[in-house]
């Protein structure tokens, strides 16, 4: 539901409801359809109202690299400033309907509700966080060391993470060969750090 987004956050639900009556109605795509590409793009907030997409590498393998579920946004750091390109190729992997807010109506909200301009800094402040963490990762020196890094990052309370993708797709997004990705992954059982069942990791 749109009232879940994050937007909302600590707004009562009357505000919700305001807020929600002038939004434009959600814009549907089908499956296969291109979303966002580094030059069909609008400065808005996108949130998965129905349906699921994927943001890809724009090329010709169209390599996956994120998933968007329903009740997930994108977009929110292009909205603001003065790039003219997005970053990322979102396509629909279904039926998808996508509302937008756009640049002017972030602004108008922000001005009337100035609680959704500090949910949406902790928003953006949330993905800074993240992207520096994929930074460290980055400059890990060994397999096991990037591995270990992306389980720890994408580890719930639980400790258990399951790989949401094949182990081919995931070697592809660590940027290492299949090969060297398993190895990674023993190491790190060999040492005690994780127990492995397929794609079922518990981190010790």
């Amino acid at each position: 539901m749109i009232s879940d987004l994050f937007l909302f956050k600590g707004l009562k639900e009357k505000e919700i409801k305001e807020i929600i009556s002038f939004l434009d109605s959600p814009v549907h795509f089908n499956k296969g359809d291109t979303i966002y590409s580094a030059d069909k793009f609008e400065k808005a907030l996108g949130y998965i109202i129905k349906g699921k997409a994927s943001a890809v590498t724009d090329n010709d393998d169209g390599f996956f690299m994120k998933a968007f579920p329903k009740g997930s946004v994108f977009g929110a750091a292009a909205v603001f400033g003065n790039g003219d390109t997005y970053v990322s190729h979102i396509v629909a992997n279904t039926d998808t309907e996508v509302m937008f807010i756009n640049e002017q109506t972030l602004k108008k909200i922000f001005e009337k509700y100035p609680k959704t301009s500090i949910n949406y800094i902790n928003f953006l402040s949330d993905k800074i966080r993240f992207l520096n963490r994929k930074l460290r990762m980055i400059s890990c020196t060994s397999a096991e060391d990037v591995v270990y890094k992306y389980l720890i990052d994408n580890m719930p309370d639980s400790k258990i993470v399951k790989i949401p993708v094949s182990f081919t797709l995931l070697a592809k997004m660590l940027g290492l060969s299949r090969a060297t990705l398993y190895r990674g992954f023993d190491a790190l059982e060999q040492k005690g750090k994780i127990k492995r069942e397929k794609n079922i990791i518990k981190v010790i």
